[in-house]
């Protein structure tokens, strides 16, 4: 019968998730069944990014004939590593006797300040990870292995300047055979903001005039990582080079057709992925676009956009004041109607930083973790957020020179993220006051379907039926018309209306 039962690391915090310079607490657990003799217990704690991939070359000799050449690169960067004896001495030339049964060891460190976030690729990790040894005389020692997750905090609000709404106009003209001309298409992509945490979700509205014969037939709207979240891997062995990887992280597309003028949102929830921006990294660089593609009919070819976008820790505050605005409301309001006789001004601008009259910003967000208090005390705030697996993953956190004997070195590991839960307004209530609010009005169709909105703005439209241009406010995708003829019949037919309905259910 083996005399070691039990041998593992725990932390004192589920989820062991921590933030840069804070204090790691836990015990080393061990069972033993009878007296053992050992030099040492000891722990040690690493950090540290690794990169490391493959390439295939093929040379010609000097017959003609080819080889194949396997080029192995990697790199290394190490920002900690420490080792604590919590048996023993450093010196390793004693011995110390562990009586049987069950013994818990408790240890504390303090994180470094500048350690980048914790990240999983196939390429690459940064990975924090600590291993229990116990040292033995004249045998092979017994080793156990976990890693942990380290978040670093990544303001949005401090780069509040990066992400700023899109209101982009694209015109496609589209020709046969370079001779025909097929008509022109208008496109208008809108974005709110383009600054999202973890469990956000990416609005966007994409607005069609197409006064072509060609046919829209596919929205698709992708969140990218690299050159797209531009992941870029720099070896420096055998010599300099860069690796970029793409991958499609969340996508949703919307089937046409959808006829000559139509509004199509769509809406993109950020999964558990690290914040942009690997700082304190040299080896790993990590950014993130969203891809929005329009496929049309025919051999003509689709229109794309990419826009950039910032992943962060705490969220705008923007995005907080409206939300918490919308969910505040009993039912929106609106001004008066302005129209013009001369030329219209253009759109006005989508502001990241917009908040609602009277309404107050909240205070910074602290970083939340779990079973510790929030670092804020405003009333706007939402609650912490959770902390959530992410998709990447790495199969094992073995490293090259450890044996296949070390516990839990074999085991899966993914890295925890922080997502938080953006609260959407009670559907059927919202319904159910449009109603009454109807009732009242006499009947006249003001359908006032609020979804949830992240961050409102206002722009001038031209009403058709009217022949004139009327200044409107966007919460969520439902238009709010100032006159108070909202989203009429001709413009939101009922098809399209339970398509958007079945949408944001």
């Amino acid at each position: 019968m083996p005399s070691l039962r039990t041998f593992r690391i725990e932390f004192d915090r589920p989820g062991a998730t921590y933030e840069p310079g804070e204090i790691v607490t836990g015990d080393v657990i061990v069972d033993l069944a009878r007296e053992k003799t050992i030099r040492a217990l000891k722990l040690s704690i690493k950090g540290e990014a690794n990169v490391s991939w493959e390439r295939k070359r093929i040379t010609k000799d000097s017959e003609g004939r080819n080889h194949t050449h396997i080029d192995h690169f990697r790199a290394n960067e190490q920002y900690f590593n420490l080792t604590y004896y919590l048996l023993g001495n450093t010196a390793g030339n004693g011995e110390v006797r562990m009586s049987a049964g069950f013994h818990r060891y408790s240890f504390n460190f303090s994180l470094p300040y500048n350690i980048p976030c914790s990240f999983e690729h196939t390429n690459g990790h940064i990975r924090y990870t600590m291993k229990a040894v116990i040292d033995r005389p004249w045998r092979f020692d017994h080793e156990s292995k976990i890693a942990f997750t380290v978040v670093s905090s990544y303001d949005l609000n401090t780069h509040s300047h990066q992400c700023i709404g899109v209101d982009d106009e694209i015109s496609e003209n589209f020709c046969c055979f370079c001779c025909f001309n097929l008509g022109l298409m208008k496109i208008r992509i809108r974005i709110p903001t383009t600054g999202f945490v973890p469990g956000q979700s990416i609005e966007t509205m994409v607005n069609l005039d197409n006064a072509s014969s060609v046919n829209v037939t596919k929205i698709c709207v992708k969140l990218e990582r690299v050159a797209i979240m531009s992941l870029e891997f720099h070896a420096r062995s055998p010599y300099n080079t860069t690796k970029t990887d793409k991958a499609i992280l969340k996508a949703q597309q919307r089937m046409g057709p959808f006829g000559q003028q139509a509004d199509i949102p769509s809406r993109l929830q950020v999964p558990p992925i690290p914040p942009s921006q690997l700082e304190y990294c040299n080896i790993i660089d990590q950014k993130y676009s969203l891809r929005i593609t329009i496929h049309v009919s025919g051999m003509h070819c689709s229109v794309t956009k990419v826009y950039p976008i910032l992943i962060g820790t705490i969220p705008l505050r923007s995005t907080i004041s409206s939300a918490s605005y919308i969910q505040t409301m009993h039912q929106p309001t609106a001004p008066n109607v302005m129209q013009y006789d001369y030329d219209p001004p253009p759109p006005m601008p989508t502001s990241p930083d917009y908040a609602p009259p009277n309404t107050p910003y909240p205070q910074a967000i602290g970083f939340t973790s779990p079973n510790q208090p929030g670092t804020s005390t405003d009333p706007w705030d939402i609650p912490p957020p959770s902390y959530e697996e992410c998709m990447q993953r790495a199969d094992s956190i073995k490293d090259e020179d450890e044996s296949n004997y070390v516990h839990g070195a074999n085991e899966p590991f993914a890295p925890r993220y922080p997502v938080f839960n953006f609260t959407t307004p009670c559907k059927n209530k919202i319904f159910r006051d449009n109603k009454m609010e109807k009732d009242k009005t006499g009947g006249r169709d003001e359908r006032r379907g609020l979804i949830q909105s992240q961050v409102p703005f206002d722009f001038i439209a031209w009403n058709s039926s009217k022949h004139s241009y009327e200044r409107r406010v966007l919460f969520g995708w439902t238009i709010l018309t100032i006159s108070g003829l909202l989203c009429n019949s001709q413009k939101y037919p009922k098809q399209n209306r339970q398509e958007m309905m079945r949408y944001d259910s």
